[in-house]
């Protein structure tokens, strides 16, 4: 049962009895009327989120949603967010499995995130106060931290606000408002299943509560304990039946129709390049198709000329082959099984159906939901120092220990024949090494005889009609080993405290001002996070991985002993090379324990890896993050006079400061001087801002009860704030309610607001990263296959103008079908790169405008439609896009994007025009950082709708009570700006993946009797364009016509409650019913959106003890 109570008509007093709407756990269930507008008017004026104004909810000045404990104890949603990114204001919100294997410490967050223009944008508070950031650096509050029995309810302000709470409120505004005065003890327990295949969420809440001295004291305590299990690739049944679109056609970019279906989709699909621990794929060159018919692209293996001292180490040079490629089975090899191969386009084709491979899922996320274990614990008291005088105070201890897996280290390993006697085996990457194929002690001997007798064919380039013509076989003793190694994990202890004081108080009158409130308070916030990085030493891989047999026993005195090929040297007295930091690896302790140390390392073949030797490479990052937040702030409101009889002059102003700390230590610690597959990089020193605020709110009724209508007020809100940071900003805010008549209301609302850069977006030391998979922009494969003929003219032309800078001329356009220098690279496992923060962002600016209007008719006393219009515009825009998108923004606009272009270096030693660097390079070959770009806008509409029927009064039999509501938006437009040089440079994202351009719930409860009810909620979104139809003319054989967007979706749940009493409810129900899931032929990648963890039950109680 969902509540979304918009445009704060909180249609408060017309629902407030209705059960479908706002159930309360304080009572039974309700089969009583809507309440009418006198018992709206009794709820009498309260602080509605979006103002400090207290007032008539129904006069609140912006649109509003609210959603009360009993929706979110019912629901069969196993967390908060899970069940507010159901809500289509928050349909982008950040659950759990979004942050699983992403940034560190950050595994099983829930961050909410309005209208999808990002968490770091939607300010969340409890109680009107701020809350300290559970990710280092942020502010964006884990909710998941706010405990649920605790929650009274949840009002979300749909539209800037940080005229009245503050910055950050760019999109909006949470506020979670806790109980109080609670009395009793209260437990609630619930059983849910977060996936199909079982595995489980379980949690048990305890509240307790007592009032002392005639209930001027009460004091409450809260705890709750929740577990939850690790979800896997591997665990979702869709994702098991691997489905995969695969190239089976390419086309020249001159000519992309050809008639021919260029990709299909395959399920059962099988990964044969890249599977744990390895295959081995001798030197080989493909041979090209013809350039109309580009299938295979050519690949210059010998740019030298045709010998072997000439040999490109290029990816393009070892695609795995029938005939050259080699399976483990144990420690045995054999020629690999291509069974069934499907896709014949690229060079490197590892795709088929049957035979060797693995999932091609099940190494790109490990965990989709992290394994979780947490403890909430929270007291809190207040006490009346007066009637009109009281303290308040609370504390909070949060615990959570998280576990998920990510992407798995992955290694091209190099078979060469030879390094130089006497060596240590080069290291050029920590993930790319040499390895002596000759006397490896573990590389099976038919791999050895098949590399020493390998014969690659060169060919020809190809011409317009013809392949490449094969040319005479050169003999070339090398072979390329690629693997999947152990995977890299993350364990968090995340710890929370949180401790708030204050004195509040309400007064008749003081002076000439009536109805004063105040609230004076202080809160304190600090998260700890300890994370555990574990992978790999790079270093230390490859050093396990040079084994040879110690023939005369050497090292150990044991004839016939595997050992490091660096201890045999080191008894040898032979030079041990550092390759990582220059000299001999005796030069430092760690080298020589290295050395020392080394246990060899078997990387041929699962399951052939020795305990001591994986813990000989295995290495952790240990990181200790700290975020601390303080804020002080006092207002008081009140009513000056009422001039003219439409109400008094509301008021409210006060004052607050503010600082933000955040600081992690451990990677010096632990990654000095060492080459590790782990985020490596310098300790985050300690880096704070503060702020000192002021603000003001005034509420002016312009009439009420007048020939002109019912009732109209005018308000406005300014807030100015000092940043240490940025400097000075400030903002307000202007809203005007009208309601001509009883039965409608109308409300509009204009916000400047500003976001100021948090403190890993300024300060975040440069860290090491990894860009994988990556398609490059300029590739010809990747200009033929954008469908939009004004993106594709952009990127020939862009292309050609970056080549030019290195003095290099490519086809980018393939009009010229008999050059062959089109720019086609295969890139190896993982882009080296850095992202880091920024010390000269700007802070955000931006504008919002809402346009509302509520419905109420008399003749219909039991409905209500609440309408909702919003536009918002945010300059400046602090973005840190991923290493892919701004090679692409780069190249895809009018003109090169300047910005973009500046944070990728096309400076790849192996590859001309290549991004990428060489190893000594500190950076690599891009640099993720956040940068103020042009601007984000978006427009759409908000609807509610509910309707209740009390059979008992509308047929005169008494079948029970019937509530309906149905609660959606409609995404006009949002417009991503990210071309300061080119201000007509945008990407649309409404409708696009994620971007759904009609979202609603639809919610029926039937309450046939006071003992129990049931409700059917339907989620529905429409079709995402995957290829827009004005685009797939362009391109029409691209896919098939019927997977040009991700059809409609929908998700059915169903609630069953039953009260065996008036303290005890139970409850039971089943998620996506119908098991739902999202379209075949989105692959494997997971969309949070479409529900991918299939139909689930759950089951809970709620007993009031006393």
């Amino acid at each position: 049962m969902r509540n979304f109570l918009l445009t704060s008509t909180v249609l408060a007093g017309a629902l407030a009895a209705s059960s479908a709407f706002a159930q309360t756990a304080d009572q039974p269930i309700s089969t009583a009327p809507a309440a009418d507008s006198q018992q709206a008017a009794e709820l009498g004026e309260i602080v509605v989120t979006g103002s400090r104004i207290r007032r008539d909810a129904t006069n609140a000045p912006t649109p509003l949603i609210q959603v009360s404990r009993d929706e979110l104890l019912s629901t069969g949603q196993t967390t908060v967010i899970d069940y507010l990114s159901t809500i289509p204001a928050l349909s982008n919100s950040v659950v759990p499995s979004d942050t699983t294997g992403s940034n560190l410490g950050d595994g099983g967050l829930s961050l909410p995130n309005l209208r999808s223009l990002g968490s770091n944008r939607t300010l969340t508070l409890v109680d009107g106060r701020r809350h300290v950031g559970s990710s280092g650096g942020s502010l964006s509050v884990d909710i998941d931290t706010i405990p649920r029995l605790l929650i009274q309810n949840i009002e979300i302000v749909t539209g800037g606000a940080s005229s009245v709470y503050g910055a950050d409120a760019v999109s909006g505004v949470l506020n979670f408002i806790l109980r109080k005065d609670f009395e009793g003890l209260e437990i609630d327990a619930n059983y849910g299943q977060i996936n199909q295949d079982g595995e489980a969420n379980q949690r048990v809440s305890a509240l307790i509560g007592k009032n002392f001295f005639d209930n001027r004291l009460n004091v409450y305590a809260h705890a709750e304990y929740e577990k939850v299990d690790e979800v896997t690739s591997m665990d979702i049944d869709w994702i098991r039946r691997a489905p995969v679109r695969i190239g089976v056609d390419a086309d020249p970019t001159s000519a992309p129709f050809d008639g021919r279906q260029d990709a299909f989709l395959f399920t059962g699909v099988r990964r044969l390049d890249i599977p744990r621990w390895g295959q081995t794929t001798l030197a080989n060159v493909q041979q090209p198709s013809d350039l109309t018919n580009p299938n295979v692209p050519y690949a210059n293996c010998f740019p030298g000329g045709n010998a072997a001292g000439n040999f490109s180490y290029s990816a393009n040079c070892f695609g795995v082959t029938p005939g050259k490629t080699y399976w483990y089975d144990g420690t045995t090899a054999r020629l690999a099984d291509f069974g069934q191969r499907v896709g014949n386009t690229g060079i490197n084709r590892p795709y088929n159906i049957g035979g060797d491979g693995e999932n091609p899922a099940d190494f790109s996320t490990g965990s989709r939901v992290p394994r979780s274990e947490s403890q909430r614990y929270q007291v809190g008291s207040t006490f009346k120092v007066t009637d009109s005088i009281e303290a308040y105070a609370e504390a909070k201890y949060v615990t959570e220990d998280t576990f998920d897996v990510g992407q798995p280290t992955f290694f091209d390993i190099d078979l060469v024949n030879s390094y130089g006697a006497n060596a240590v085996n080069p290291i050029y990457a920590v993930n790319n090494f040499d390895l002596r194929w000759s006397d490896n002690a573990f590389l099976p001997q038919n791999i050895k005889d098949a590399i020493r007798t390998n014969v690659v064919t060169p060919y020809a380039p190809p011409t317009a009609t013809n392949p490449g013509a094969a040319q005479t076989g050169v003999l070339l003793q090398n072979a390329r080993h690629t693997l999947f190694g152990p995977d890299r994990t993350q364990d968090n202890t995340r710890e929370l405290q949180r401790y708030v004081l204050g004195l509040r108080g309400n007064h008749d009158q003081i002076s000439f001002v009536k109805d004063v409130s105040w609230d004076i308070g202080y809160t304190y916030g600090k998260v700890e996070i300890e994370n555990r990085e574990r992978a790999v030493d790079g270093q230390r891989f490859a050093l396990a991985a040079d084994a040879v047999v110690d023939t005369l026993g050497v090292v150990n005195g044991r004839a016939g002993e595997i050992v490091c090929r660096s201890q045999l040297l080191l008894k040898q007295g032979a030079a041990l090379d550092d390759y990582q930091r220059g000299g001999d690896l005796r030069d430092t302790q760690y080298g020589r324990d290295s050395v020392a140390q080394c246990a060899p390392l078997n990387v041929f073949g699962k399951g052939n890896q020795s305990a001591a030797a994986l813990d000989y490479v295995g290495a952790e990052i240990g990181i200790t993050e700290r975020n601390e937040q303080q804020q002080a702030i006092a207002s008081v409101s009140g009513s000056l006079w009422d001039f003219w009889g439409a109400g008094p002059i509301g008021v409210a102003l006060g004052g607050e400061y503010r600082k933000e700390t955040t600081e992690a230590t451990g990677r010096d610690r632990d990654t000095d001087g060492r080459l590790l597959f782990l985020n490596s990089g310098p300790d985050f020193p300690e880096a704070s801002y503060e702020s000192k605020e002021v603000f003001t709110e005034v509420s002016l009724p312009l009439f009420r009860d007048s020939m002109l209508g019912e009732y109209a007020e005018l308000s406005g809100s300014y807030r100015y704030a000092d940043y240490t940071t940025v400097g000075n900003v400030d903002v307000y805010g202007v809203n005007l309610v009208y309601r001509p008549i009883r039965d409608i209301t109308f409300k509009t609302s204009y916000n400047t607001s500003v976001r100021v850069p948090d403190l890993a977006e300024n300060f975040a030391p440069n860290s090491e990263t990894f860009l994988n998979s990556f398609t490059d922009p300029c590739t010809t494969a990747a200009i033929a296959a954008v469908n939009d003929n004004e993106t594709k003219a952009n990127r020939i032309r862009n292309c050609t103008a970056l080549a030019a800078q290195q003095g290099l001329t490519f086809d980018f356009a393939g009009a010229t079908p008999q050059n062959t220098d089109d720019f086609n690279p295969t890139y190896t496992s993982g882009i080296s790169g850095v992202s880091g923060g920024n010390p000269n962002l700007q802070p955000e600016e931006s504008n919002s405008f809402t346009f509302s209007t509520v419905l109420r008719p008399r003749f219909m006393p039991n409905f209500s439609l609440a309408l909702d219009y919003y536009e918002i515009k945010i300059d400046r825009v602090i973005a840190a896009v991923t290493a892919d998108t701004a090679a692409a923004n780069c190249v895809n606009g009018a003109e090169l994007n300047v910005d973009a272009c500046s944070t990728i270096f096309r400076n790849n030693p192996n590859i001309p025009f290549g991004i990428g660097a060489p190893a000594s390079d500190p950076i690599g070959g891009f640099i993720e950082r956040s940068f103020n770009y042009a601007s984000l806008e978006t427009r759409g509409l908000d609807f509610t709708g509910r309707y209740r029927l009390d059979t008992s009064d509308s047929f005169g039999r008494n079948w029970g009570v019937f509530d309906y509501s149905l609660a959606g938006s409609w995404l006009i437009e949002q417009k991503q700006f990210l071309n300061e040089a080119d201000p007509g440079d945008f990407d649309e994202l409404a409708s696009t993946l994620q971007y759904p351009r009609v979202r609603f719930t639809s919610s029926l409860t039937w309450t046939p009797n006071e003992t129990w009810s049931v409700n059917w909620t339907a989620d529905w979104q429409s079709a995402q364009n995957i290829v827009f139809r004005r685009d797939f003319v362009n391109n029409a054989d691209g896919r098939s016509a019927d997977q040009l967007d991700t059809g409609n979706f929908v998700r059915n749940d169903f609630t069953v409650r039953y009260n065996v009493n008036q303290d005890l409810t139970l409850r039971a129900g089943v998620v996506n019913a119908f098991d739902s899931e999202q379209a075949p032929y989105l692959g494997t990648t997971l969309y949070s959106n479409f529900d991918p963890y299939g139909r689930r039950f759950f089951i809970g109680l709620n007993y009031k003890v006393f």
